[in-house]
Formats: C-alpha cells, sequence, structure tokens
C-alpha cells in the first residue's frame, strides 16, 4: 500500500478562521503523518485542528463537520507552534470510501498567517 501525501496551503485572516479541504479519497486509508509549518512570529496565535469529514463544505465562520482526529486522547485538541515544523505519527484508521480530509485554522492574531500542512496518508494503490 503506497503513501501519499495531501497539501493544504493557504492564509487565514486576521481574528479569523478557515476550512481548507482535500479532493475526496475513494479509497480506505490510514492517515499516518502529520507536518505542520508554522512561520516565525506566529506566537502559538494559530490553531490547527484536523478532521476526517464526509462532507465536501468549507465552512467559513465554524468548525467543519466530522470527527476532530486528535480530540480522542489529548487534553487539547489542536497543534499551534512558532518557528517550527511539527510531525504528528497519527495512525488514524478510515474503513469507508468517500470521505475528506481536512484543515481548520483559527487566528486569533491581529495579521494573516499562512496555513502550511502535509498529511501523509496510506491507501491502496488504485488512483485516489
Amino acid at each position: 500500500m503506497p503513501l501519499k501525501t495531501i497539501s493544504f496551503y493557504g492564509t487565514v485572516s486576521a481574528n479569523s478562521t478557515k476550512v481548507l479541504s482535500s479532493k475526496r479519497i475513494s479509497r480506505p486509508y490510514e492517515l499516518e503523518i502529520i507536518h505542520a509549518s508554522f512561520a516565525l512570529g506566529i506566537n502559538r496565535t494559530v490553531q490547527l485542528y484536523f478532521y476526517e469529514s464526509f462532507d465536501d463544505s468549507e465552512p467559513t465562520s465554524a468548525a467543519p463537520e466530522g470527527t476532530n482526529i486528535l480530540a480522542e486522547y489529548g487534553q487539547v485538541s489542536y497543534i499551534t507552534g512558532d518557528d517550527e515544523r511539527k510531525s504528528l505519527d497519527n495512525h488514524w484508521q478510515v474503513d469507508t470510501s468517500g470521505s475528506y480530509l481536512k484543515v481548520y485554522a483559527v487566528n486569533s492574531d491581529n495579521v494573516d498567517h499562512t496555513i502550511d500542512v502535509q498529511l501523509i496518508i496510506q491507501t491502496e494503490s488504485e488512483v485516489l
């Protein structure tokens, strides 16, 4: 089963939220690794949440529908950082075809910030 990289890149405006969605994933898969880069000076003002969803929408003012992947056991259900790249070994199994992976960014800063995330999944060899 090959690894596939799903990249997310965008901007979350000052004091707002942003949802970025993958294309529909047509096979069962396992989310293996989450990579998230945080720019110098972001000072942990952007929180990144990761969702598995069967809804293709990208809400503009709320979290997306679906399951927050980091909420299962953590004290908080997001990651944040400053001048660093975080890599999380996650191993989130999705046994049903047709889902989407989503990044939900919450920016509490007075300036815009970049979202730069890669989700590494393992799926069967058929095209996504």
